[in-house]
């Protein structure tokens, strides 16, 4: 599946840069800033290692089970994976269900992992959008920053409202797959109101959280650096968030194909030509979708009877705990 997500990834660069000519895109490597690249390479690597007390957190809260770090590793990076067709929200839901031996709690737990994400990066690029309007900064389209002004305050106190366990509690009452679905979403939406209330033994979830985002948008920002591409730093948390409508975790093959487009068009809308943008995001996706894929391989065969057992409904047997979580993780 490694090599489908490539072949997707490339297939949407060259459809792109075959719509915009291949000579802008080949001019777009022609004034190139080496050093910039080690922050790209390294940003990214570290990335993927501030997710791990995130993730460990938001299995732990409202008595959780308790991780031990060497499998949140192993779990977080095959979520980064990708190989995964259903992505890696998909790998988390299993793993922690096998380990709970609870659907509900681990698609719960999942959800809440989601909306930490957004949690964080939604008001940030809300931010940039404001101080770009107040600024006037001309090279981004005001089509862009309106909905990210004023959709994140108004969606985020909308979810906030409704996300009451009156209100959940009618919705699982009057059946319905939908109706179950939009619950869950308001657990999710009620799991940061509990990051917040116990932020004391939650912070490293908010921590790790922030680190990750702040990590990834600076590989971006290297990868733009690189390209010969000055943008200020509203204007790359905007273009970055707007890439990541959806976030690679709950993607498909992490994204391969619409990540490309949609960072692509973004870093135009922020006012760049669509050539160089491109050549950005190939930079950032190389390392983004590559950098990942090697340990999430060497950590399959310790996950995978963990994932398999998630998957079927069943707890793994005791050979198989000992081998896949057992040593590494366990309940507290």
């Amino acid at each position: 599946m490694t090599v489908v997500a490539l072949v997707i990834a490339a297939a949407a660069v060259v459809a792109i840069a075959g719509a915009y000519g291949f000579s802008r895109f080949g001019h777009a490597w022609t004034n190139l800033h080496g050093g910039w690249l080690a922050l790209t390479i390294l940003a990214q690597a570290l990335a993927v290692a501030a997710y791990v007390p995130a993730y460990r957190a938001a299995a732990r809260v409202q008595g959780g089970p308790r991780l031990r770090l060497p499998l949140v590793a192993r779990v977080v990076t095959a979520g980064f994976a990708p190989y995964r067709a259903a992505g890696g929200f998909a790998a988390d839901q299993r793993a922690l269900r096998a380990i709970t031996g609870d659907k509900n709690a681990a698609n719960v737990r999942v959800l809440g992992l989601g909306a930490l994400e957004w949690a964080l990066l939604a008001p940030a690029a809300c931010v940039a959008a404001v101080v770009l309007l107040a600024t006037g900064d001309r090279h981004p389209m005001p089509s862009l920053l309106w909905p990210w002004a004023i959709a994140v305050p108004v969606g985020f106190a909308i979810g906030l409202s409704v996300a009451t366990p009156a209100r959940r509690e009618r919705l699982m009452a009057g059946g319905g797959s939908w109706r179950e679905g939009l619950a869950r979403a308001l657990n999710a939406v009620e799991f940061l109101r509990v990051f917040a209330r116990e932020i004391a033994s939650c912070w490293s979830a908010w921590l790790g959280m922030g680190l990750y985002w702040a990590l990834d948008i600076a590989s971006f920002y290297g990868a733009s650096r690189f390209i010969g591409m000055q943008l200020n730093l509203g204007e790359v948390i905007l273009a970055y968030a707007t890439g990541y409508a959806l976030t690679r975790r709950s993607m498909p093959l992490a994204g391969a194909g619409v990540t490309e487009a949609l960072m692509t068009f973004a870093v135009h809308w922020v006012g760049q030509p669509v050539a160089p943008a491109l050549a950005v995001v190939v930079v950032y996706r190389v390392f983004n979708l590559a950098l990942p894929a090697v340990p999430a391989l060497l950590a399959r065969p310790y996950v995978k009877p963990l994932l398999d057992a998630g998957e079927s409904g069943k707890t793994p047997a005791r050979t198989q705990r000992r081998r896949a979580a057992a040593p590494l993780g366990g309940r507290g």
